[in-house]
C-alpha cells in the first residue's frame, strides 16, 4: 500500500475537514481553551474553504488506498496554517512526504508556522527553528518557527 501526496481536490474538502477536527480535538484542544477552540472550528468551519476559493492557501493531502490520513495547508506565499496527520499513521514520514511535496512545487526561500505546543518536535524534525516565545492569540497557543533553505538544499 503506498502513500499518495496530491493536492485536495474541493470534493475531498469535507473529509478533509473531519481528520483535521478528529485529530486538533485529540492532540491540540487539550492544550487550548473554550476560546481557542472554538476560533480554530470556526476557522475550519467558515474560513478555509473561502481561503481555497481565493486560491490564498493551497492543501496537499496524503491518502492510503484514496483514504486521506494527511493534509498539509499553506497559507501562500510560504506560511504553513494546517500540518494534521491521523493518529493511527503518526511516526510513518507523512507529514514529511507532504512537506516534501509542498517544497518541490512552492520552492520557498523561507517558510515560517504557528506551531501548536504539541507539534514543535514534528516541525523541528523537519528543519524548523524557533523564531521567537511562546504566543497565545483568540485562545490559540502558538510557537512561531522558520525554515530558511540553505544554499543547495533540495
Amino acid at each position: 500500500m503506498a502513500l499518495e501526496i496530491s493536492q485536495l481536490d474541493f470534493s475531498e474538502l469535507a473529509e478533509a475537514k473531519e481528520l483535521i477536527k478528529k485529530v486538533f480535538m485529540t492532540f491540540e484542544a487539550p492544550d487550548y481553551s473554550d476560546e481557542g477552540v472554538t476560533h480554530f472550528l470556526t476557522y475550519l468551519d467558515e474560513e478555509l474553504e473561502k481561503e481555497m476559493s481565493a486560491n490564498q492557501v493551497q492543501v496537499w493531502c496524503g491518502k492510503y488506498d484514496q483514504q486521506i490520513v494527511g493534509i498539509l495547508a499553506v497559507r501562500l506565499p510560504a506560511h504553513i496554517a494546517l500540518l494534521f496527520v491521523d493518529e493511527a499513521y503518526h511516526r510513518q514520514g507523512i507529514a514529511k512526504s507532504m512537506y516534501q511535496a509542498m517544497i518541490s512545487e512552492l520552492s520557498p526561500e523561507r517558510m515560517t508556522v504557528n506551531s501548536s505546543p504539541y507539534a514543535v518536535p514534528a516541525y523541528e524534525k523537519l528543519g524548523f527553528q524557533l523564531n521567537g516565545e511562546e504566543e497565545i492569540v483568540s485562545g490559540i497557543r502558538f510557537q512561531p518557527m522558520v525554515f530558511i533553505r540553505e544554499e543547495g538544499y533540495r
